[in-house]
């Protein structure tokens, strides 16, 4: 259920109701008193606090699971009532549950609700007094599938303007609890495991730059995407401590911001071999175009051209063979950040470019294709293809909007572009 379903949904409430006004005005004002909403991430979970009965059993006959998660000490006995009535269309096909949530200081229950997240059938409809531990459940649960740090989980928060994070003034312990569970953007993200591999993000705090290490667990063999020089040592060490053997050094594009220490790596372990895009200009023992397939054990990651940010960017796609494995992961350089993108204003940049690689090449993979960028300077480490397409502040613009904002960015030139940029042609070993 996505954003447009959530208006469907209102008005079949509204249409089923028309032959009685009375009917009507009291689904609507209760759903709009109480706050219910259907975010569009993920789309068919609904929030609600309490309600009319008539509002919950109109809202009822549109899902498959109605949770309830009043703590024990809040129920009353018209609470009791509602859930019998609930509990009586067990029968009709209707999962009812009552999974008790009194808030921060009941761990145990709140990471239940969580985990029960994962196989409740959906649309699924989670209730409690106001809606707000509601929406803290759901976000918790999204952040936890997709990886995310506490401040990628509140910027999904502010954007889907889930009250207890927006517009809640009491919902501190509530938020902080939340975030206490997720990880900061600086730390190695944990692995994400698909079906032959093995995925860490990591940072580089001077630059803000994420690199990646991808292993096939089956072959033993790795890659390394967008490496800085400065953390060779400790890019290394991790494939050494994890039991690979280092195929490839990767490179979405030259950069400008650090140099690659793909040169150097080389230099220590010959057997390895860089990877850039042939539309680059640069060197590499391998040079890629759009279309290409780059393949390490029993792993691959498809090439595709998104040139813009600079002429020869890339992004690579990693997919999941599995059934029920994790989404496709979009390794996107500079092309798309989270809610932005790259400059477009040096290094033979085009703003129009860009726009049409990004909504040709990454916004035409599936919503929930998870986009790992070339940078963050938040806190931020992941987002997802539907995010972006929904609230990314520069691309979800018309093509002339698009190419007016980037023409009116007024950066400041790169402080190491002159150093960056002529070693990262020569795979960052100055010839």
């Amino acid at each position: 259920m996505d954003a447009s379903s959530t208006v469907t949904m209102k008005q079949e409430l509204a249409d089923s109701a028309q032959s009685d006004m009375a009917l009507t005005a009291a689904v609507e004002l209760s759903l709009a008193a109480l706050g219910a909403q259907v975010p569009a991430q993920p789309g068919d979970v609904l929030l609600c606090g309490r309600m009319a009965d008539v509002a919950a059993e109109q809202l009822s006959q549109r899902c498959k699971c109605w949770v309830n998660m009043l703590a024990d000490h809040e129920v009353t006995s018209s609470d009791d009532a509602s859930f019998k009535v609930m509990s009586d269309r067990a029968g009709e096909g209707l999962v009812v549950k009552r999974l008790s949530w009194a808030g921060p200081k009941d761990e145990e229950g709140g990471l239940k609700l969580v985990e029960a997240l994962d196989s409740l059938p959906r649309p699924l409809v989670l209730q409690c007094a106001s809606g707000n531990r509601a929406g803290a459940i759901l976000l918790l649960w999204l952040a936890r599938q997709r990886g995310y740090s506490a401040a990628s989980a509140q910027q999904l928060a502010e954007d889907l303007d889930l009250k207890f994070f927006t517009r809640c003034a009491t919902c501190g312990p509530v938020r902080d609890w939340v975030l206490g569970h997720l990880p900061s953007g600086t730390e190695p993200m944990k692995q994400q495991k698909t079906e032959g591999a093995v995925v860490h993000q990591l940072f580089d705090p001077v630059t803000s730059t994420f690199t990646y290490l991808i292993g096939c667990r089956t072959s033993g063999k790795a890659l390394l995407l967008d490496p800085v020089l400065e953390q060779k040592a400790r890019d290394l060490s991790m494939v050494d401590e994890l039991g690979f053997k280092l195929q490839y050094v990767l490179n979405t594009h030259v950069h400008a911001d650090h140099v690659t220490s793909g040169g150097q790596i080389r230099k220590l372990r010959p057997e390895v071999e860089t990877i850039i895009a042939e539309s680059s200009g640069a060197k590499a023992d391998k040079l890629v175009k759009h279309g290409d397939t780059i393949e390490v054990g029993k792993i691959k990651l498809e090439v595709r051209a998104t040139p813009g940010h600079t002429t020869g960017c890339l992004t690579y796609i990693l997919r999941d063979t599995q059934p029920g494995g994790v989404s496709t992961m979009a390794f996107t350089g500079d092309a798309v950040l989270i809610r932005g993108c790259g400059r477009t204003d040096f290094q033979a940049g085009s703003a129009e470019q860009l726009y049409d690689s990004v909504h040709s090449q990454i916004f035409s993979l599936p919503d929930d294709t998870l986009i790992y960028p070339g940078h963050d300077y938040k806190g931020r480490n992941v987002s997802t293809v539907g995010e972006e397409k929904q609230y990314n502040s520069r691309l979800t613009k018309s093509k002339e909007e698009f190419v007016k904002i980037m023409g009116e960015l007024g950066l400041p030139y790169p402080k190491k572009i002159d150093i960056a940029v002529p070693s990262n042609m020569v795979c960052g070993v100055q010839d």
